[in-house]
């Protein structure tokens, strides 16, 4: 492995100074340049809902029944349209299949209320609004359906493993949800974040939704965030980077065990140390096992001894060679 890789350290406390710089030392070993996971929680994330909508859908709403209670046809119609118009362009505000089933159900009052009268339709707006939020009590005024929407089993396709699904504002837990027919939104989020939402229509039966939520960017905090350790392996399996590298403390203090991995595939864990050059420090003491031995300070008093002697042998000229030329001296000729 050359280049640079997504380091991912897959144990629940971050490594100490001595772990640290043995991953520092594999990396050189390796010609690896490790850097972190790339934080990108609000990548692909939709801008949030304007917090004034909820409150304009109200106001079309008391609009709506202001409408009714003066028999204005054509003001109900305008302000329902404008109020489903509104949550129709925006799928991902929290409340809004709430808001929705309240616009039926004010469009069926409409229809058994205001000329000209259609019981039919304010039999399916109902109804309508009955599988987007479950049904509620009967306000002053309204005339419930005298029959339900047919029930229906819906299922999420596409889903990516680190988002919540969510089917009109309740989250979505594992295989098929049972609902009714008709509207209903789903959405998406990660990290409490919506990051995909849509109005569908859920025909009666059994059928599936494709959400088509992004996934979160390769080598992000969200992209690793699923690999973990297995004994003694490393898994990764919805892991997309390309290159990445997990690592964990090792049993010996001050040593790593390293797995390289290619999306979600990993190597063996092997432990690694960092080299450390020798060193010794010398303590003196009267202990003859510890520190320097006696044996050596004697060697080196005697050796020190014989130096002394021979300078001063050398300076007193013993060691001169003996002269074998003749000398005259005052009193004769002698011989040395």
């Amino acid at each position: 492995m050359d280049g640079e890789a997504t380091l991912v350290w897959v144990a629940p406390e971050p490594p100490d100074a001595e772990q640290s710089r043995a991953l520092a030392s594999w990396a050189r070993a390796h010609g690896v340049r490790l850097v972190s996971p790339v934080e990108a929680r609000s990548v692909g994330a939709l801008p949030p809902a304007d917090g004034h909508l909820a409150d304009e859908v109200e106001k079309l709403l008391e609009r709506a029944r202001d409408a009714i209670a003066a028999r204005d046809g054509e003001a109900v119609d305008r302000a329902l349209s404008a109020a489903e118009s509104e949550l129709r362009a925006h799928p991902e505000l929290p409340q809004a299949a709430w808001l929705m089933a309240e616009v039926d159900r004010t469009r069926s009052t409409r229809f058994r209320r205001v000329p000209p009268l259609d019981p039919e339709a304010a039999e399916r707006a109902w109804a309508r609004a009955e599988a987007l939020d479950g049904g509620r009590a009967t306000g002053v005024g309204e005339e419930p359906a005298v029959a339900h929407a047919p029930a229906a089993t819906l299922a999420f396709e596409g889903a990516p493993a680190d988002t919540q699904t969510w089917l009109d504002g309740a989250p979505v837990r594992e295989g098929a949800v049972a609902t009714r027919a008709g509207p209903h939104v789903v959405a998406a989020t990660r990290d409490g974040a919506t990051v995909w939402a849509a109005w569908i229509e859920v025909p009666a039966g059994s059928s599936s939704v494709h959400v088509a939520a992004p996934a979160a960017p390769l080598c992000s905090a969200r992209d690793v965030a699923g690999a973990r350790l297995a004994g003694d392996a490393v898994e990764g399996d919805h892991v997309r980077c390309g290159a990445w590298v997990a690592a964990v403390g090792g049993a010996v203090p001050g040593t790593v065990r390293v797995a390289t991995c290619e999306a979600g595939r990993c190597g063996p864990l092997l432990e690694w140390r960092a080299w450390q050059p020798p060193s010794w420090t010398w303590t003196p003491g009267h202990d003859r096992g510890k520190g320097w031995p006696a044996w050596a300070t004697w060697g080196l008093v005697g050796a020190g001894a014989v130096v002394a002697a021979s300078i001063v042998l050398v300076a007193s000229g013993a060691l001169q060679p003996a002269p074998t030329e003749t000398r005259f001296v005052s009193g004769g000729i002698k011989s040395q």
